[in-house]
């Protein structure tokens, strides 16, 4: 795993459990109709931080399991959601056997990847007529009284997410390396736009959550945080429009 991640979900997880907006059940619900698969199915939630996708799955399969490389993310996880079979590891070494799954998700994690190895472990734990949902949060960011606030949040924290540097893996050439490793078939696209409501202490959670602030010297970081503070002082909740990208595909 990417040292930034190691370091940065690591000391981040109760952040991140507060403040990143859940997903869309019906974003599950899609990808199970599509691969036509029953509630007797076995969904494994790989890179599962803390459960924020996990948890939509007992309600529809009979058995979830999901995987998590950092320690106190998983804690989050088993401590929320005991009836989940789940193990510490990584996308390049699935600590399941083989065909244990019908269905992997990877929500907001699969830029961390080294893919080609990823996509081998991914298509082994996978049985036969299973396949990979890979979900991420993107576009329609904003605060649903006040448009300008993310363009004003994004101001504090772009800078910083530039100043990172690049992620191991482009988000946008994750499905093409996926379909090029010529062990799934077929892609399917959709989008949903849901929404997230929020304490003003929840989007400096959905802040301090980020591998670039975390990571960052302490007086720094507090200092970022504490002008993303400032930007809602005002505020008692928020409601935060989020943009769930998904596309789902077979194993061949």
């Amino acid at each position: 795993m990417d040292a930034r991640a190691a370091t940065g979900f690591a000391g981040a997880a109760d952040a991140y459990h507060r403040g990143r907006p859940p997903w869309p059940a019906e974003a599950v619900e899609r990808v199970a109709r599509g691969l036509g698969l029953g509630p007797g199915a076995t969904a494994l939630d790989l890179a599962a931080g803390t459960g924020k996708l996990t948890a939509l799955l007992p309600a529809r399969f009979a058995a979830v399991l999901a995987v998590e490389p950092s320690e106190p993310m998983l804690g989050v996880l088993r401590d929320t959601l005991p009836q989940v079979d789940a193990r510490l590891g990584r996308a390049e070494d699935i600590p399941f056997e083989d065909g244990v799954a019908d269905l992997v998700l990877v929500a907001e994690a699969f830029h961390w990847f080294d893919v080609p190895v990823a996509a081998r472990e991914i298509a082994r734990v996978l049985r036969p007529g299973g396949g990979l949902a890979v979900l991420w949060h993107k576009g329609a960011w904003e605060e649903a009284s006040d448009p300008t606030l993310f363009a004003r949040y994004g101001a504090i924290i772009g800078p910083l997410r530039e100043a990172a540097g690049a992620f191991p893996n482009g988000a946008d050439t994750v499905s093409e390396q996926l379909l090029a490793s010529g062990l799934f078939e077929g892609i399917e696209r959709f989008a949903i736009e849901h929404e997230q409501e929020l304490d003003p202490e929840g989007l400096v959670a959905l802040a301090a959550s980020m591998s670039w602030i975390v990571n960052l010297p302490e007086d720094h970081r507090t200092a970022v945080l504490d002008e993303v503070r400032g930007l809602v002082a005002d505020r008692d909740r928020l409601l935060l429009r989020h943009r769930a990208e998904v596309e789902w595909m077979r194993l061949r």
